[in-house]
């Protein structure tokens, strides 16, 4: 087993970490502060193709691996997520449906615009009463000649209000639960279409997160995605993207607080000696490295696994990458901030800013709970496999 990266891998990581110190992270503490995000950030994140780094080349992307993509992730999570809710989502669930299922021409269409960053996509699943059970949703679809006609209303949709296009799930059939639902693509200009309320979040300012409204929505045919019945299936291809990048960004974040953390202590003084002298601050250190290395390796597993194309064992260790990646970080920021003290918890240093910004990962694209459930399934499933005579 190898673990060194490949020659064209460091070349890219290089390139990433120059491009994040020198050409976003000066824009963290103004994001934070406006909201706003700067045109010339946005344009830097369109000449690293950053909006398509694992999008094949034939559509404009930058055709990475997933591991060459993760690589990307993990080092654009060191400065504000507002970037990566605006460029990094798009590679995943933004754009993932309209990449493996969409019609030649509609994905013809979306795709190319989607990887150069012209077009931000939006993922459209989550309801008010439908989260962690998607089955659940109430956007219906009916039939109605050559084209479908959408009505309902979605929530938390991220970069729903800049979003160009939408991937959208309804259910042609309440009755039949997850294989009642199909998937859409949906052009953000279609009468019928509309952005409401924008839902204020703890973190992540930059990027918004607003209800989407369809009132007599109609599409036509070509922009199904896949068959009828298939959209869960298809929304869940696509959240394996994401939470493979999630389980990367969780590992850059960390990164860049344990390299705070570093800094500090070796500076840091108490009671006639630098807190790094101190055996107490040297475990807190210790634990901090020692998870962040192990939550890498399952990222970088992961996104192998992901690239080797085995379905069962992507979503696995997905789910795996994300939960073990999510609960890290917040175990490092959270000691972090302690290092740190009063210094950590006021808005003058980034710190508090990252814990607030990690928290989320243990909510979207599936919370740790169902991220368990997948992953107690997954060891069953392989528990009995080992017990099972031959």
């Amino acid at each position: 087993m190898h673990f060194e990266l490949s020659d064209d891998l460091r070349v890219l990581q290089g390139r990433m970490r120059e491009f994040v110190r020198s050409e976003l992270q000066p824009h963290d503490a103004a994001i934070e502060a406006t909201g706003i995000v700067p045109d010339s950030a946005m344009a830097g994140l369109r000449r690293m193709g950053m909006f398509g780094t694992n999008t094949p080349a034939q559509f404009g992307g930058l055709g990475l691996s997933m591991l060459g993509s993760c690589i990307a992730i993990e080092e654009l999570a060191k400065a504000h997520i507002a970037f990566y809710y605006l460029s990094g989502v798009n590679v995943h669930i933004g754009s993932k449906a309209i990449e493996f299922f969409a019609q030649p021409a509609v994905r013809d269409r979306w795709l190319p615009e989607l990887a150069s960053g012209r077009v931000i996509a939006a993922f459209a699943l989550t309801e008010s009463n439908a989260g962690s059970d998607a089955a659940r949703i109430q956007t219906r679809a009916r039939r109605d000649g050559d084209h479908y006609v959408l009505d309902g209303r979605k929530t938390y949709i991220t970069n729903a209000p800049v979003a160009g296009v939408f991937t959208v799930f309804a259910t042609l059939d309440p009755s039949k639960g997850a294989k009642g639902i199909a998937a859409f693509v949906v052009d953000a200009t279609t009468p019928g279409l509309s952005i409401g309320r924008v839902v204020e979040m703890a973190a992540g300012r930059g990027s918004e997160h607003a209800e989407v409204m369809f009132e007599g929505c109609r599409i036509p045919r070509e922009n199904l995605l896949g068959q009828e019945g298939g959209g869960f299936a298809i929304a869940m291809r696509c959240l394996d993207a994401g939470r493979t990048h999630w389980g990367a960004y969780c590992v850059g974040a960390a990164s860049q607080l344990l390299d705070y953390a570093l800094d500090h202590v070796s500076v840091r003084e108490t009671f006639g000696r630098r807190l790094r002298d101190h055996q107490g601050i040297e475990w807190q250190i210790a634990d901090m490295a020692s998870a962040l290395h192990a939550a890498r390796l399952v990222a970088y597993e992961a996104a192998w696994r992901y690239d080797q194309g085995d379905a069962a064992a992507r979503t696995a260790v997905a789910a795996l990458s994300k939960y073990t990646g999510a609960e890290m970080v917040q175990r490092v920021a959270d000691m972090t901030m302690q290092l740190f003290g009063g210094a950590g918890y006021s808005r003058d240093l980034p710190i508090e800013r990252i814990w607030r910004e990690t928290r989320v990962v243990r909510i979207l694209d599936g919370t740790s709970e169902i991220m368990r459930q997948i992953i107690a399934r997954n060891a069953f499933r392989n528990h009995e496999r080992r017990n099972t005579p031959i």
